[in-house]
């Protein structure tokens, strides 16, 4: 399993990607989250098999749900082309945040 530091690091690049996508699709920030899971997860890349950690999404919109192919689409090519240790990313799609 990763230590923490490195989980907050990958969770860090994850968020900075997020939040470049958010201002171009022209969606606030602060209806975005981004976390580590602490396990790896099989992929494959190319030809290759790969074990990483999975990124989740989560992603707010009030009483609409974000939910735009073309956008899900380029940031999870965009996360796992540019953060090394990400195979996978998933999404949570919610219309506030838990209490």
């Amino acid at each position: 399993m990763g230590n923490t530091e490195e989980l907050m690091n990958l969770a860090r690049k994850v968020d900075k990607i997020l939040k470049e996508e958010l201002t171009l699709a022209s969606i606030e920030h602060d209806l975005a989250e981004a976390r580590i899971y602490d396990l790896r997860t099989v992929g494959v890349q190319g030809d290759q098999r790969t074990y990483a950690y999975p990124a989740e999404i989560t992603l707010y919109r009030g009483d609409k749900f974000i939910w735009d192919t073309e956008f899900l689409e380029k940031l999870s090519l965009r996360v796992t082309n540019e953060v090394d240790s990400i195979n996978r990313v998933v999404y949570v799609i919610a219309t506030r945040r838990p209490n």
